[in-house]
């Protein structure tokens, strides 16, 4: 279950991003349905980026060959609103837990 959280970008821009989660799967090789997006509606303040940058975490199962990739599609959608663009993953593999039960 792959967790992307969008700060820095409005909820409209992360819905028009999400109608593209069928490519992210098949970069990814994750179910579609596995995709959970949140607008996480912060604004990021230092070095002078505030006004524009846009921060990306993905909380998934370790995919090191897939994370270039995936940070390529990020960029090329999220580029045409903001000229600092970041994405972090954290791999999160036995950590995460949903309604009590270990997802891996």
């Amino acid at each position: 279950m792959p967790i992307f959280t969008f700060n820095g970008a409005d909820e409209a821009t992360v819905r028009e991003y999400f109608k593209r989660v069928g490519e992210l799967a098949q970069i990814s090789n994750i179910d579609v349905e596995q995709f959970v997006f949140i607008n996480g509606n912060s604004t990021i303040i230092g070095n002078g980026y505030e006004s524009d940058a846009i921060y990306v975490t993905i909380d998934w199962i370790g995919r090191p060959l897939k994370q270039d990739p995936v940070a390529n599609h990020i960029l090329e959608f999220f580029s045409a609103q903001s000229k600092n663009v970041y994405v972090k993953f954290t791999e999160i593999n036995t950590f995460l837990y949903h309604n009590g039960e270990q997802i891996n």
